[in-house]
């Protein structure tokens, strides 16, 4: 299921902004009255940021209302808040979560699983941006917290030759559409040309789920987990995967590979590389999302 939105500004303000003035309309418009008296040029924009404000206030939690447990809803707002910081990195605009309800997330059933799962985080993703924005994303990220204290170091770092620490196989950028994909049958929102999905990704140090091959599945998709790495860094939280190896959804080469991601906390880098589909070992393992 999609649906269309009309693109957001930074903060999600105008959407907000229309809400407020459908829920309030007698102050709205008594405060529209006394700015058209005072006819100030900027004044119907001063208005509408007073009200945003005060909304905000008032309301902090309108987007997630449906959610029933206050753990769940605290930890949801955190993963919005970061995944907004990862989308200045992407400079893309992303939904609001009432995007994502409208298009059919059971954003109630993925608030109790949150407050009951601490592993989980809820992941709002872009899909057809392409690997040149990816890689470009990472490097800002780079860039922003050069010195963030993450095991003692910052947990991006760019390349001696000014490369991105998003690190891509051969075959993973030249078939990156493959992998850049939405998952079927998952409510996705349509803004300004992409697919948004939002599901709950484990992320955990270590997959939930070790020693499987790729048939194991369904898995995370490479953009679900890109995006929760960013996040990750956003909130100054350590990277997935320094140990392991996590398979990712969508075969390459006519089906004969399949890429897998890992963080190479060594390079500071984030590497996506590829094997048989049959390969299995101790340290590679599924992320299933939870839709």
């Amino acid at each position: 299921m999609e649906m269309d939105v009309k693109p957001f500004d930074r903060h999600g303000t105008n959407d907000r902004v229309e809400l407020i003035r459908a829920l309030f309309p007698d102050l709205a418009s008594e405060l529209d009255a006394a700015a058209t008296r005072h006819a100030a040029p900027s004044a119907a924009a001063s208005l509408d940021a007073s009200l945003d404000a005060a909304a905000a206030r008032l309301m902090p939690h309108a987007g997630f209302a449906d959610v029933a447990e206050p753990e769940g809803a605290r930890r949801a707002e955190q993963h919005f808040a970061s995944a907004r910081i990862a989308c200045g990195w992407l400079d893309i605009e992303m939904p609001e979560i009432e995007a994502f309800v409208d298009a059919g997330t059971d954003i109630g059933r993925l608030g109790s699983a949150l407050a009951a799962d601490p592993s989980l985080t809820a992941v709002p993703t872009p899909f057809g941006c392409g690997a040149a924005v990816w890689k470009t994303a990472f490097q800002r990220a780079a860039v922003a917290l050069p010195d963030a204290p993450h095991e003692g170091s910052a947990p991006l770092a760019i390349g001696s030759t000014g490369d991105s620490p998003l690190l891509l196989a051969t075959e993973a950028e030249r078939e990156f559409d493959a992998l850049d994909t939405p998952p079927p049958g998952i409510p996705a929102v349509r803004a300004q040309g992409r697919a948004w999905t939002l599901r709950l990704v484990p992320s955990g140090a270590r997959p939930p789920v070790l020693g499987l091959g790729f048939s194991h599945g369904p898995h995370a998709t490479l953009p679900e987990v890109l995006m929760l790495q960013l996040m990750l860094v956003a909130s100054g939280s350590p990277l997935i995967d320094a140990a392991s190896f996590t398979w990712l959804e969508g075969s390459l080469a006519g089906g004969r590979l399949a890429a897998r991601h890992v963080y190479d906390e060594s390079e500071r880098a984030i590497r996506i590389t590829c094997r048989e589909v049959g390969n299995q070992g101790p340290h590679l393992g599924a992320r299933t999302p939870l839709a």
